[in-house]
């Protein structure tokens, strides 16, 4: 496993895509998807840990399959989780950046949407504690 630290001004130049696990930093999401993709990658970001990161959009993520949420700060969500929530309208999340097989750890995203399947939505929904951030 390879740690890759981030710094605050990262692009895609600097973020390795090869490496396994990010710790601390802050990054575009974008930045890691295209230099992912740059380096042969493919289209997806894949068994990737993610601990203490700031993941930057604007962009959508889909989360497909054994990705897990821990201790995830969402960001600003208006005190509403389904401010960030989007239901796919067929059967592809053409435009998103899909993300599978990754774990995000005390993670802080900001002004990122998430797709995915109904069963996921609902489970963000339902569990995931938001404050009213128009009060900050």
């Amino acid at each position: 496993m390879t740690d890759q630290p981030v710094s605050s001004d990262a692009t895609s130049r600097s973020l390795d895509p090869r490496a396994t696990e990010f710790r601390g930093g802050r990054f575009a999401l974008i930045d890691l998807y295209r230099a992912s993709m740059q380096a042969g990658g493919g289209a997806l970001i894949e068994g990737r840990r993610f601990v203490d990161c700031t993941i930057e959009g604007p962009a959508l993520m889909l989360v497909l399959e054994n990705v897990s949420f821990d201790r995830t700060n969402f960001g600003p969500t208006g005190g509403d989780m389904r401010n960030m929530l989007f239901r796919p309208m067929g059967d592809m999340g053409i435009g998103a950046i899909p993300v599978r097989d990754c774990t995000f750890t005390n993670c802080r995203f900001l002004t990122l949407g998430i797709t995915g399947n109904d069963e996921l939505l609902n489970m963000l929904i339902e569990q995931v504690k938001t404050v009213d951030d128009s009060l900050n």
